[in-house]
């Protein structure tokens, strides 16, 4: 249309012949005379207004004719263009599916590539936007949907593992390494080898929102689980976690995951591996020559050297120490005896806070925990067990108890059921380094009159006191086995075996000569 409104200018305001115009522009005379006889049909004002556009003079001087079909032709059937739309915004529901779907059902109706053409031409076009992203701001975050494997060597067993990938968002400088699951501890680990491999800190994490980083999504206040909560905070470092079911959130990161499929799973696929190390070894050479392969659309830069140019110089410095939290338990009520049950064990906090909430974590074999956000004590990551780690320091003045909790009282309240729980209770509380940590036992011990009866219990503790077994297990199991109800014998004494004599067998005297 350039070239009609320069014909047009020529001929009707410079009065320039025919022949020179189309010497001077480049097209034929026959081109020329055409153009300006359209305009003159067109009923067009010359000059054109200003605000006449490309596309209303093309229409002006270019009419669509309708065309009669002709009558011998059999009509061809259309593709309904909304409800072509509409399918194609179902999960799975490709173009060609439904071109097949068209062919089957109008055998004489468009071919492929006419219909792909008429579907192209009817549907609304599709507004994206470009991200820029800035140096050195953003990592996105995600998993592969296809992993690689290791055979076990001591079962044989295949195990899978999962390929975790991140990428810077201006370079795409890429890390990948295979873990043994998408749980909270190897997430977190995940991301602490990414950015050891980095060597700098972005300004934010941006995930997909799986349990192990979101423990609750929220398109404006997300909340983070608790461990990858406290990695981002070890090295501060945003979350920001992309909008559920939006991928286009973090195109970075599918971009990463789909090259890193192609690239290094692609490579990876005929070799046999017998360990997560193996893999992971593998795939760090693979990751090298992906990282320095250079890519056409920038010029030939490869990731790395847009990082080195592009995110490094506005990153952060790693801390000096890297992030060890491996659990976290957060808001974890201090029961009566002052103790806190983590893991399947149970460790003491000063006796001040009974009734109070503290946060837990484990880094590496030591547990640290804080109060309103104060670090009250740590412990050695006991046995899960159910046993106790007790400092005397956490401990009231005198082993007196909180709230009147004394040994003497909970032998006060056995005894209303009977002289034998009276006992077990007193014999479960010695048997305990320090007897506040037999209180628990002694109270899920009196619970049981509520499950069974308070003849019942005496009768179960009267047979776990003769054999010699009083723990809350056992008291437990005897209710629920019903052995209450059956009498129990002494034990019959124990014949004494009179040691056999032969010249084969030494005897002490032998050993003390020597």
């Amino acid at each position: 249309m350039r070239k009609i409104r320069q014909v047009l200018e020529y001929r009707l305001s410079r009065k320039i012949s025919a022949d020179q115009t189309a010497l001077a522009l480049s097209l034929s005379k026959g081109s020329v005379i055409n153009y300006v006889d359209r305009f003159e049909q067109s009923k067009l004002a010359w000059p054109l207004p200003e605000t006449l556009s490309d596309t209303a003079l093309e229409e002006a001087l270019f009419p669509v004719v309708p065309q009669t079909p002709d009558r011998d032709l059999p009509v061809v059937p259309l593709p309904d263009a909304g409800y072509i739309e509409k399918e194609l915004s179902r999960p799975h529901v490709t173009l060609q599916r439904l071109w097949e779907d068209y062919a089957k059902e109008h055998p004489d109706g468009l071919k492929r590539t006419a219909f792909y053409d008429y579907v192209s031409h009817h549907r609304a076009p599709k507004v994206t936007m470009k991200m820029i992203h800035k140096g050195g701001d953003k990592v996105f975050v995600d998993y592969s949907g296809d992993g690689l494997e290791y055979v076990d060597r001591k079962t044989g067993e295949i195990v899978a593992v999962d390929l975790f990938v991140c990428a810077w968002g201006a370079s795409s400088y890429t890390f990948a390494e295979a873990s043994r699951n998408q749980k909270t501890r190897d997430f977190a680990l995940s991301h602490v080898h990414g950015l050891n491999f980095f060597g700098v800190v972005p300004n934010a994490f941006v995930p997909d929102n799986l349990k192990s980083g979101v423990k609750k999504a929220d398109r404006y206040d997300p909340v983070a689980n608790p461990v990858y909560g406290k990695m981002a905070e070890h090295y501060h470092v945003a979350f920001l976690p992309a909008r559920v079911r939006k991928p286009q959130d973090k195109a970075i990161a599918e971009s990463a995951v789909f090259q890193s499929q192609r690239f290094i799973l692609a490579r990876l696929r005929d070799r046999r591996f017998f360990s997560l190390d193996e893999i992971n070894i593998a795939i760090g050479e693979e990751l090298e020559i992906l990282n320095n392969r250079p890519m056409k659309d920038y010029g030939g830069q490869s990731r790395k050297e847009r990082f080195e140019a592009l995110d490094k110089p506005y990153a952060h410095a790693l801390p000096d120490e890297p992030f060890t939290i491996s659990k976290v338990k957060i808001g974890v009520r201090v029961g009566p005896n002052y103790h806190v049950r983590f893991d399947d064990h149970f460790y003491s906090v000063p006796y001040h806070l009974v009734s109070r909430h503290v946060d837990i974590y484990q880094v590496g074999a030591t547990i640290e925990i804080y109060h309103d956000n104060i670090h009250v004590c740590r412990h050695q990551v006991g046995t899960p067990n159910f046993g106790y780690t007790t400092a005397t320091a956490h401990m009231p003045p005198s082993h007196a108890f909180v709230k009147g909790w004394t040994k003497e009282w909970f032998i006060a309240q056995a005894s209303q059921v009977g002289p034998a729980t009276a006992e077990a209770a007193s014999q479960i509380m010695d048997k305990r380094e320090h007897i506040q940590q037999g209180f628990n036992a002694v109270m899920g011990l009196l619970r049981l009159v509520k499950v069974y009866s308070p003849q019942r219990l005496e009768l179960a503790c009267q047979r776990a006191t003769y054999y010699k077994s009083t723990t809350f297990k056992t008291i437990k199991s005897i209710l629920e086995q019903n052995l209450d109800k059956q009498s129990f014998l002494p034990l019959p004494p124990v014949a004494r075996i009179e040691p056999v004599l032969h010249e084969n067998i030494r005897g002490p005297e032998y050993y003390s000569k020597n």
